[in-house]
């Protein structure tokens, strides 16, 4: 069977140097993980599966893996195999290292699409993906399932520093529940962000998500492109909020000023990281101030790369 894991090549840098002060921790765990081909060095990570899809899992060092759910069969060399039950909902994965920090694989069994009628999902609505993919591509497909967010799980880490919360479309919940697409490729990504923030010397523990998913119904809703990157969970809108914490990017370029070119900023440091071979293709976008929300900078995993937005060198 073929998990649905919303990943492409991306892989996430282990941990080579000591952030600025030992302020900032990673969460790194003590070895690595290689779930159906991609690396994982994080304490905590989220992944979706289909129902009754496997789970391939590779460690780096002799563990031990306990479900609560599921089928999990022990192959060689660390390898391990687990089937997704049918129901679907969050059926955490712990891995423990004989020594060392351990893992927690926080998996997200889907609703199928297939559940949606008329355009909605237990009354939450998704409506309509574009009939064709975006130049053919897979990464312009329509989910194959939804993640179910609750009062319950809508804490749940899906990395060190990111909770599912952050990640919610903006349409009201219905019957307390919201639907969302949310790729593996995106929450690596902006872990790496956040660590080369605070390596640049910005202290903080999250990156302020302003627009995570949104469906295709919110979507059109607001006036965004029909192929918004939004809608297929692998894009957010995103800046720095820490000093202070008021609902607007920091002066990062310390002009005393909060405009442009504090979003070129963090754009520009984004930039650096996209240049290493492991990032992955994708877009990466500037935009400024209006009447509604301040600077901010898009990032999203599309498979190519595009880029808009004036870069700092212009200003």
């Amino acid at each position: 069977m073929k998990i649905v894991l919303f990943i492409t090549t991306l892989l996430i840098v282990a941990p080579s140097f000591a952030t600025p002060n030992n302020v900032f921790n990673p969460g790194f765990s003590s070895f690595k993980v290689t779930v159906q081909g991609v690396d994982n060095y994080y304490e905590v990570l989220a992944l979706s599966a289909m129902p009754k899809e496997t789970l391939h899992i590779k460690s780096s060092t002799d563990t031990s893996i306990s479900v609560v759910a599921g089928s999990l069969k022990k192959k060689t060399n660390n390898r391990w195999e687990w089937t997704a039950p049918t129901k679907s909902g969050l059926y955490p994965v712990v891995i423990t290292p004989s020594t060392g920090k351990g893992m927690t694989l926080n998996v997200f069994v889907l609703r199928p699409a297939s559940d949606i009628k008329k355009g909605k999902l237990d009354g939450y609505h998704i409506g309509p993906y574009p009939s064709k993919p975006f130049k053919n591509l897979a990464t312009y497909h329509a989910p194959r399932g939804y993640l179910e967010v609750t009062r319950a799980n809508k804490h749940t880490l899906v990395s060190p520093h990111f909770t599912l919360e952050q990640f919610l479309c903006k349409l009201p919940a219905v019957n307390g529940k919201k639907f969302i697409v949310l790729t593996t490729t995106l929450i690596l990504k902006l872990e790496r962000i956040l660590q080369a923030v605070n390596n640049d010397g910005f202290s903080a523990e999250s990156l302020y998500i302003m627009s995570g998913y949104r469906t295709p119904f919110y979507n059109r809703s607001i006036g965004s492109k029909r192929h918004s990157r939004h809608i297929y969970g692998d894009a957010v809108d995103i800046y720095i909020d820490v000093a202070p914490e008021d609902g607007v990017i920091d002066d990062l370029n310390k002009d005393g000023k909060i405009n442009r070119k504090d979003a070129a900023v963090l754009y520009d440091l984004i930039e650096r990281l996209s240049q290493h071979e492991s990032w992955g293709m994708g877009g990466l976008g500037e935009y400024e101030a209006t009447s509604t929300h301040g600077p901010f900078v898009h990032v999203d995993s599309r498979g190519y790369r595009a880029r808009w937005g004036k870069p700092s060198a212009t200003y």
